[in-house]
């Protein structure tokens, strides 16, 4: 530790010997960085914080209603894009600074100034946006961070507007070539159910619904005939067993008073008659039915006739004898009997009927299910045009009411924190550090110099620094005793060293003072 103070020692006393080089060294670097800092153009900063406010009372009211768009990542982008070219053109406009480019490259030159001079920041997690713009001009300065931070605001709504504007576009243009979508469907779809009439799929369900409906129509048809039958066969076998009842009176026909022909004939087509007025009162002449009763009751009447005309003349008379027609029960047997045999014929013709429709779909197995295919397909084409029609209208109404909210500028609102002023004193160059700066570094290279010459020529300041470097034993050494007036002209020279450094420091001091006053630089007073 000793050995290195003392090479420290000997450093600083080597430096010592060339004091003189030090100072002068301090005084010119000092004098021309001074000169230099002095003449750098003052720079002024105008600066603007705004606070973008997103959460708006109408926010929780119309979700779902209105279409949502990401303010913040629109804002982040903004500012990026503040700083292209066309926005920067704008703000060159706005400002006048257009007016100084006589040349293309002068422009440029403009533009890369107000790119370099300008600065964005945000705070993190908070729609805080802080403006800033540095000048020489002071009036510049405040009108390029007014310009920037009206084009901010402006651009931020007029880009939400413009897309809403081309997203209501796109959704018209979509509605109407929807309907037209939707008119070539219907129209497909009527044609197709016109063509294939008769062969499309019921409420009752699809071909093979209606076929399996139709085979168990077809059954239980069979069935109800199956017991039709059986009471008529067994009103037939209690006739076939009555027995007569004599009365005073023959039979006679109900209807021309004469002596009947054929009574049971007379019942069954009385009974039928019957029938008829009974059907005729609920459905119409095309009634299966009504059809079947009327064809039975033609040909019986017709059996009729043609017994009548060859019963002999002594027997159509109105006198009359006896037999089964006056009991009772023989005419109410008669009664059932007819009414069992129009039931039958009903049940037959509902057979037939039923037989004929499955053997027509059964011929058709190959035909219906392709149409069947064909009808959901065109059904399924349709449904889909119009949800998605639907759905466009809906979007429409949406994009129309956020267009509406973003109009009123209700969605985000753009809130001044700090509007921007005039800077009145410059915020750079900061000549206090400068000043210090160029003190400390002309005193740096007086003593760097100093110390290159103390070893360039170096000079031995005690024995035992001797004794190491020549490695021979040091015997003694000579003392130079100075004159008094030595000694006076010495201390002279150090009270001048002293001094003039002292000079130094104080020019220092004037100017750290000065520089909050500081006149403007001699480049603009031209």
């Amino acid at each position: 530790m000793r050995e290195i103070l003392n090479q420290v020692l000997g450093y600083l006393r080597g430096i010592w010997r060339f004091r003189w080089l030090v100072l002068a060294i301090a005084w010119v670097v000092s004098l021309g960085g001074w000169a230099y800092v002095a003449e750098i153009p003052n720079e002024y900063r105008a600066s603007a914080r705004v606070y973008v406010d997103t959460r708006s009372v109408l926010e929780p009211l119309l979700r779902g209603l209105a279409v949502g768009s990401d303010i913040n990542q629109r804002l982040n982008l903004m500012t990026r894009l503040l700083l292209t070219r066309p926005n920067l053109e704008k703000v060159a406009r706005a400002t006048d600074m257009h007016l100084q480019a006589g040349t293309d490259a002068q422009m440029e030159g403009i533009i890369g100034r107000l790119r370099s001079g300008t600065q964005i920041g945000s705070a993190r997690g908070e729609n805080l946006y802080t403006l800033s713009y540095n000048s020489r001009n002071p009036q510049e300065a405040y009108a390029v961070v007014q310009a920037m931070l009206d084009l901010f605001v402006e651009g931020s709504l007029s880009d939400t507007r413009t897309d809403s504007e081309m997203a209501r576009r796109f959704i018209d243009e979509q509605i109407e070539a929807y309907e037209q979508r939707l008119e070539q469907a219907e129209q497909r779809l009527a044609d197709f159910r016109r063509d294939n009439v008769g062969m499309l799929p019921s409420d009752r369900g699809d071909y093979y619904q209606r076929l399996q409906s139709a085979q168990t129509e077809l059954a239980s048809t069979e069935l109800q005939l199956r017991e039709a039958e059986r009471r008529r066969d067994e009103i037939q076998r209690q006739i076939s067993g009555e027995e007569p009842t004599f009365g005073i009176m023959g039979p006679m026909s109900p209807s021309s008073g004469r002596r009947s022909v054929n009574p049971e004939l007379e019942a069954r087509i009385q009974g039928l008659r019957e029938r008829l007025d009974e059907l005729s009162l609920t459905y119409t002449d095309k009634h299966p039915d009504i059809r079947s009763i009327k064809r039975t009751l033609g040909v019986l009447e017709q059996e009729y006739e043609e017994a009548l005309a060859q019963l002999p003349p002594e027997l159509d008379s109105p006198r009359g004898g006896g037999g089964l027609d006056a009991n009772p029960v023989f005419q109410q047997l008669r009664m059932a009997q007819s009414n069992a045999e129009i039931e039958v014929s009903a049940l037959e013709v509902r057979v037939a009927d039923q037989r004929r429709r499955i053997e027509e779909l059964q011929n058709l197995v190959n035909t219906i299910p392709d149409i069947e295919s064909e009808l959901k397909r065109l059904n399924r084409d349709y449904s889909v045009n119009q949800e998605n029609y639907k759905a466009l209208l809906q979007r429409r109404e949406q994009a129309a009411m956020s267009q509406n909210i973003e109009d009123q500028g209700e969605r985000v609102q753009f809130r001044i924190i700090e509007p921007a002023r005039v800077p009145t004193s410059p915020s750079a160059p900061n000549r206090m550090a400068l000043f210090t700066g160029v003190l400390v570094l002309g005193l740096g290279a007086g003593g760097g110099l100093a110390f290159v010459m103390s070893q360039l020529r170096p000079v031995f300041d005690d024995r035992r620094t001797l004794n190491r470097t020549t490695g021979f034993p040091v015997l003694g050494n000579v003392v130079l005793h100075a004159s008094e007036q030595q000694r006076h002209r010495e201390r002279l020279w150090l009270l001048t060293f002293i001094g003039l450094t002292v000079l130094l420091l104080l020019a220092y001091g004037a100017t750290i003072a000065t520089a909050g006053r500081y006149l403007k630089p001699l480049g603009q007073l031209f």
